[in-house]
């Protein structure tokens, strides 16, 4: 997780980024009828794993992505950079020796995935602990769930493990799944270009 060394709120940052993703979105028309949001993902990862903001919908049967992805090109770099926020890759859009940008996109989505998203938030206890530790290798995780276009209900973490779940519970299995969700996000909407 790569906050900027000049700012120490993290929870500005994630909002300024994901404001940043969702003007992207909109400026190259993908967009979402409100209603049809089921919830919004934000992922900052580390070690080059695909930072993204996206939006899972279901409309007329069908479930789907509408995602940004943020990625920069350096001079001193060969490979391609994925893990760094939708606001430097904006800067740097038009920089003489980085190039950033924003690539926009949508996929159909399992039914299944959701399922098991919605299912795991929802064991969760409505008050929750601090389980944000912005560190170089966090992977900063929010969810945010919607209901008739509005947020519901918003979760943070960087370390599942600290999650609290409703009456004292215990559960490895929707933790376990909570931390590799950006993984399985990964995989649907792929890295890089």
């Amino acid at each position: 997780m790569r906050f900027s060394e000049t700012e120490n709120d993290w929870r500005s940052e994630y909002l300024r980024d994901i404001e940043v993703a969702n003007n992207e979105l909109i400026e190259k028309s993908f967009l979402a009828d409100p209603k049809s949001v089921i919830c919004d993902i934000y992922v900052l990862p580390s070690r080059n794993h695909q930072t993204f903001y996206g939006k899972l919908t279901a409309e007329r049967g069908f479930y789907k992505i509408i995602f940004a992805k943020a990625l920069q090109n350096s001079m001193w770099f060969s490979e391609p950079i994925y893990m760094y926020r939708f606001e430097e890759s904006k800067r740097f859009e038009n920089h003489p020796m980085k190039k950033g940008r924003i690539v926009c996109r949508a996929k159909l989505m399992d039914k299944s995935l959701i399922k098991r998203l919605l299912l795991a938030v929802e064991k969760l206890s409505e008050n929750q602990p601090d389980a944000v530790t912005p560190t170089l290798d966090a992977v900063f995780t929010a969810v945010r769930i919607y209901e008739n276009g509005v947020v519901s209900r918003e979760i943070m973490y960087t370390d599942p493990e600290k999650l609290s779940f409703q009456n004292g519970a215990v559960d490895p299995e929707a933790a376990a799944f909570l931390g590799e969700l950006y993984l399985s996000i990964e995989k649907i909407i792929g890295i890089g270009d």
